[in-house]
């Protein structure tokens, strides 16, 4: 594929500015205007997934727990995270398939050579995310977008393993969108050894600054960007990898499709970025924390008690509120009473800590759609209860589950296909995809139960004719019942389990054949028992 530099608007190249000087401004609003939130990006990550966070960000072998005092949040997204990457990845979560304008188009005999092959190309292709890897990085993602917005960055490995797949900390991500949504510039930055550096980009053109300090500090971590910018002239993507001493790019590269996903959940219009369950949750979250920690610091108190000692003067300006604590009074009971006494911190209390944590933990299991059963020993729920749980959630879900699928499904399996094809594997060409030609059919259970209920209508309708004209026989009349079957199986099943026309045609044939014989030979038995 030819090479196509990046240009910019602001580049001017009489005046001497370079096409990096103008994109470093792009570059730094893209990340200022992150920057604006990222004080509830650190509270959710914190608070509900405290160990995602990359060491170019909080350093490395930092502790992040500190203020962590109940891990329901924790547990509840990792439980989230895995529904949504279950609901998301299944075995088989995609298929390719005949647009709608090849349906059109095509006679029967073209139609169905065209999703043969595409079937074929589609096993080829499937192979590829069957592996430990796109799990991992999968799954990291799915942990990101219960935050907001979650990266899956399938990259071009080498003969062994073609394709490679990366999660990228979101942390180490900012997103430029156009007037409608769609994201068109992604700003990655991240901190590598120059070794590092040096070995993922060797035809890479460095400043002379980097060559001597490669010599001298090889392993020492330096900061580079890799940023992905979107040609809506062409809707290729340019690549540009530079560091911050770097007087122009040093290495580009183009690519046909979008090089990484960049889902989001929830998205507020104005708002680059989504607004996932966690961040939703965030006030309960803290809230349910500082209840837990007020609860352990009053029961460290009740346990190690607060002594009074005289003589002394009481100054509540400078004597602390905790467990095991010395104040100085000038009496401590009748007759200035003994020199050291314990108070007694816990009379008349009214314990209301369990109470309010076991409806804040509730709230925040609901919200994450963390709808387990009850461990063993608790009270139960009905099945009324529990069910009318699950449809709440499933309705939220459904919510934002076109833009998560249409925001990462069709953008792997896209670049997928293209580094596929740029690394010359048989059989897979480079074709496009633009869901009229050729689509991408998502076949994850949420998708399916969507497709389901359309597919109730058709059997309903079918069930309506049969009751109301009282013979099985009578739907036909109305409804192209073989057609509509067809259709369901379509949608339901990989095209390889379905039989052709023309294999229907032939087994319908030879069913008719088998009951001629079967007549023929309960006919001759009746004539000799006869006669």
């Amino acid at each position: 594929m030819a090479r196509r530099r990046y240009k910019t608007a602001d580049a001017d190249p009489q005046a001497g500015k370079s096409a990096l000087e103008a994109h470093k401004k792009r570059h730094e609003k893209a990340w200022s205007d992150r920057d604006l939130w990222q004080k509830f990006y650190d509270d959710a990550y914190e608070f509900a997934i405290p160990y995602r966070r990359p060491s170019s960000r909080i350093g490395k072998a930092a502790e992040t727990i500190e203020r962590v005092f109940d891990g329901t949040a924790i547990e509840s997204s990792f439980r989230a995270a895995g529904q949504l990457h279950a609901d998301l990845f299944p075995p088989d979560f995609f298929k390719l398939g005949a647009g709608a304008i090849s349906k059109i188009s095509l006679s029967q005999d073209q139609l169905d050579k065209l999703n043969a092959e595409l079937e074929a190309i589609t096993t080829i292709v499937s192979a590829f995310f069957q592996t430990g890897e796109f799990d991992l990085a999968s799954s990291e993602m799915c942990i990101d977008l219960l935050v907001g917005t979650g990266s899956l960055f399938p990259v071009e490995g080498d003969a062994r393993t073609p394709v490679r797949f990366v999660c990228i900390p979101f942390d180490e991500l900012a997103i430029e969108v156009d007037a409608y949504g769609k994201v068109v510039a992604i700003f990655w930055k991240s901190r590598l050894s120059r070794r590092a550096i040096k070995a993922a980009f060797k035809d890479g053109k460095f400043p002379a600054k980097f060559e001597d300090h490669l010599r001298e500090k090889p392993d020492e971590e330096i900061e580079i960007l890799q940023d992905f910018i979107l040609d809506q002239d062409t809707g290729h993507w340019t690549f540009c990898v530079w560091l911050c001493d770097s007087e122009s790019f040093v290495k580009e590269d183009e690519y046909k499709t979008q090089p990484l996903a960049v889902p989001r959940y929830h998205r507020v219009p104005g708002e680059p970025y989504g607004r996932g369950p966690i961040l939703l949750a965030l006030p309960t979250i803290k809230t349910l924390n500082k209840a837990v920690e007020l609860t352990l610091k009053a029961a460290a108190i009740q346990m190690l008690g607060i002594w009074g000692y005289r003589p002394g003067a009481f100054n509540p300006d400078t004597v602390r509120l905790g467990p095991g604590e010395m104040w100085p009074m000038q009496s401590t009971g009748g007759v200035l009473g003994p020199d050291v006494s314990r108070l007694d911190a816990s009379a008349g209390k009214v314990d209301l800590g369990n109470i309010i944590t076991q409806e804040l933990r509730l709230q925040v299991q609901s919200m994450l759609g963390d709808d387990k059963l009850p461990a063993d020993g608790a009270t139960p729920r009905s099945a009324t209860e529990i069910m009318e749980r699950m449809k709440r959630i499933q309705k939220n879900y459904m919510g934002a589950w076109a833009r998560i699928v249409n925001e990462v499904i069709p953008v792997i399996v896209m670049r997928v296909m293209e580094i596929l094809a740029r690394r010359q594997i048989k059989g897979v060409p480079s074709i496009d995809i633009d869901a009229l030609l050729v689509k991408i059919d998502v076949m994850s259970p949420i998708t399916q139960a969507i497709k389901a209920s359309a597919h109730q209508r058709i059997i309903e309708f079918i069930e309506l004719v049969i009751a109301i004209k009282g013979q099985p026989m009578a739907a036909e009349l109305i409804v192209k019942v073989d057609d509509a079957l067809r259709k369901i199986g379509e949608d339901q099943l990989p095209r390889s389990l379905l039989t052709t026309k023309d294999e229907q045609k032939a087994l319908e044939q030879k069913m008719q054949e088998a009951a001629i014989a079967v007549a023929a030979a309960q006919a001759q038995a009746g004539n000799k028992k006869a006669a």
